[in-house]
């Protein structure tokens, strides 16, 4: 009895302070919308925001953490023929990546959406890769690209090739491996804006005169616009800092900007250069993707009108 008491006395303790939480804000409107959208900007705060500030507070050290302040860090690496070089060599692998990731995966959402009836296992099959840790799925990829290796087999096999090619180590193996990783990422958002499109929208372009061609440049990739920037913006960013796939997968002759960072972290333990390479490649990221955006959305309005 005693414990049912209890208990009963804490319900009604708990219903009377939750009554004059709610009162409180009936009283006070304006704390409504930082109470919904308070704590979410609190961890955005925490776990984005304050980490990249610390960063930056970094990068202008020299030596080590606790160095004098210096610009020598930024002045070292846009002044290193070396450090532009592997700058560019990156861009480039970004964006054939981005560009093969784009258009298999935007044909693979669109026969998914128009020419099937099994979204649902095709999507399982999709995502299917991810259940598998990234390193066990690099790893085959080098038994797969290695001289000798599967590929290889089967390509004397078939009688396709008279001597092994061996594509380990070379920038044809670091795009394979980027677009096996990133494909499922753009994917996602390619089905999700087809699947939510109106089909009736290109039925009535055809009837207008529209061939496939036309309809898909004027009314598909426009209103799906939204998921392919998504999609563009998921394979990009993660693509241009990646260091791993590039170290196992190209060797020593292929040397991405994020493998820099990675040793000045790990091996050189310069820290603020390290940061300041951070923070330059995060300017140099977020500064495409905005050009890419709005031209983006300036062609697809173009298309639109036509």
């Amino acid at each position: 009895m005693a414990d049912a008491a209890a208990t009963a006395d804490r319900s009604t303790e708990t219903k009377r302070r939750l009554r004059a939480l709610v009162a409180f804000f009936r009283r006070h409107p304006w704390l409504r919308p930082l109470a919904v959208a308070g704590p979410p900007y609190a961890v955005l705060l925490l776990l984005f925001a304050l980490p990249v500030l610390t960063m930056l507070v970094i990068s202008f050290r020299l030596g080590n953490i606790d160095g004098p302040f210096t610009l020598d860090n930024y002045a070292e690496f846009l002044a290193s023929e070396t450090y532009r070089s592997v700058l560019w060599q990156t861009l480039l692998i970004t964006v054939k990546t981005t560009a093969v990731v784009t258009v298999v995966g935007y044909a693979l959402a669109y026969s998914i959406v128009r020419f099937s009836r099994r979204t649902t296992l095709l999507l399982l099959l999709v995502i299917l890769p991810f259940w598998t840790s990234y390193i066990i799925r690099m790893y085959a990829w080098i038994n797969i690209l290695q001289n000798e290796g599967v590929l290889d087999s089967t390509l004397t096999l078939l009688n396709l090739v008279d001597e092994p090619v061996g594509l380990l180590y070379t920038q044809d193996a670091v795009l394979i491996g980027f677009v096996y990783l990133w494909l499922p990422l753009a994917v996602l958002p390619f089905y999700a804006s087809l699947s939510n499109m109106d089909p009736d929208l290109i039925e009535a372009a055809k009837d207008l005169g529209a061939g496939p061609i036309k309809a898909f440049f004027t009314v598909t990739l426009p209103t799906t616009a939204n998921g392919v920037v998504t999609g563009i913006i998921l394979v990009f960013i993660p693509t241009f800092g990646s260091f791993i796939t590039p170290r196992l997968l190209g060797g020593t002759d292929n040397i991405m900007i994020g493998m820099v960072i990675e040793n000045q972290f790990k091996s050189a333990f310069n820290w603020p250069f390290g940061a300041a390479i951070g923070i330059v490649i995060s300017a140099v990221v977020v500064a495409l993707l905005i050009v890419g955006a709005r031209s983006g959305g300036t062609m697809f309005a173009r298309g639109d009108e036509r």
